[in-house]
């Protein structure tokens, strides 16, 4: 049975827009920057945003950085619902992922990522109405590119690791690199990396999630 996991941000839905789209609001809501110095603020937002390894710590950091009085737990339920309602998922997305379907691939996404937030931006955009399953690492126990929770996603979707199967993500050290331990065809969204020559190498390089899906309709469904 062929089979396709999907890396959810950067690659189904477009993260850097929604994460820009948050943090001007985050800058708004608390008095970050003046005027036109709210851009530049959000800039800096977004660029702490990114170098954190979960929200949990974006607003544990928050607190400190910004003079926010407000709980670390209470804070953390704000950005997560409000970072969740930025993302929308492209009507092209949505109509490869049918297309898929109904060509007889099983379908799954497997991100790295809080549960809380992971399934919020999920569940904002109606991913589940296209796909047969989810994973995410905080549920996994492990981080792509860990083995084991393609082990786990292969098990949901009741499908064997293997050739028959596609990772597709723009992350060469955890999308590309995990796919390939888990011995399945992987395809690279590299947007506005370089990848170097120790770096692993994709099957194939794509330049947008659409030319992705369709490499892999091209490849052929199940027989």
């Amino acid at each position: 049975m062929s089979f396709a996991f999907f890396d959810l941000d950067d690659t189904l839905v477009d993260t850097r827009t929604a994460l820009h789209a948050w943090a001007l609001d985050f800058v708004a809501e608390y008095g970050i920057g003046d005027g036109n110095d709210e851009l530049a603020a959000a800039h800096v937002v977004t660029r702490r945003a990114r170098e954190v390894d979960t929200w949990l710590e974006f607003a544990e950091k928050a607190r400190e950085w910004y003079g926010i009085a407000t709980p670390v737990a209470e804070l953390f339920d704000e950005f997560a619902e409000s970072y969740a309602r930025k993302f929308t998922l492209s009507p092209t997305v949505a109509a490869g992922l049918t297309r898929l379907r109904d060509a007889g691939w099983l379908l799954g996404i497997v991100t790295n990522g809080m549960t809380r937030v992971q399934h919020g931006k999920i569940d904002h955009v109606c991913l589940r109405d296209y796909v047969d399953a989810v994973i995410d690492s905080q549920s996994a126990g492990y981080r792509k590119p860990d083995r084991r929770i393609f082990e786990l996603a292969a098990g949901k979707l009741g499908v064997e690791l293997g050739p028959d199967g596609w990772m597709v993500g723009d992350m060469l050290s955890k999308d590309v690199e995990g796919g390939i331990a888990a011995g399945l065809r992987t395809i690279w969204l590299p947007y506005d990396v370089v990848r170097g020559p120790a770096d692993p190498r994709p099957e194939f390089a794509a330049a947008s999630i659409d030319e992705a899906i369709a490499l892999v309709e091209r490849a052929g469904g199940p027989e």
